[in-house]
């Protein structure tokens, strides 16, 4: 990743790996993100999902809801819950802007709108033994 000061904006890429997420969350610890084009990406598959700032993580699409926007609000084609203030704050969009969706300059009526909700793996943390284990190693080897 570098950045380059002159051209007034950053150039990063990201290494192999899953596919990315399209549009970019607030946080890696993210649970939701809107998407309002939709997305190929499919339940169950392993994709990353990305800050502005290059860095990523590896999660797993628990569900991907499809959404349909009218003037009222959103009505989720499923029997799925949304939180939508964590949809909000995971994307990075005001919740204002999120609910009045339809009327928004970007909206287009001709592609589906989806949420996706993440799973993120379970990070066990070595245990003080294999730590231990791990320092006896590297002196042994030395």
């Amino acid at each position: 990743m570098s950045c380059c000061s002159g051209s007034q904006y950053c150039q990063f890429s990201f290494p192999d790996g899953p596919p990315l997420t399209d549009n970019s969350v607030t946080s890696l610890q993210a649970k939701y993100l809107f998407l309002p084009y939709g997305t190929l990406l499919e339940q169950g598959e392993v994709v990353r999902i990305w800050l502005e700032s290059g860095e990523a993580k590896s999660v797993v699409i628990e569900s991907k809801i499809p959404i349909s926007v009218t003037p009222t609000g959103f009505m989720v084609m499923s029997e799925a819950f949304i939180p939508w203030e964590l949809v909000a704050l995971d994307s990075g969009i005001e919740l204002n802007e999120l609910e009045d969706w339809y009327f928004h300059p970007l909206h287009n009526g001709n592609e589906p709108t989806v949420v996706l909700k993440f799973r993120h793996p379970v990070a066990s943390k070595p245990s003080l033994k294999t730590i231990f284990l791990k320092w006896l190693y590297k002196i042994r080897n030395l």
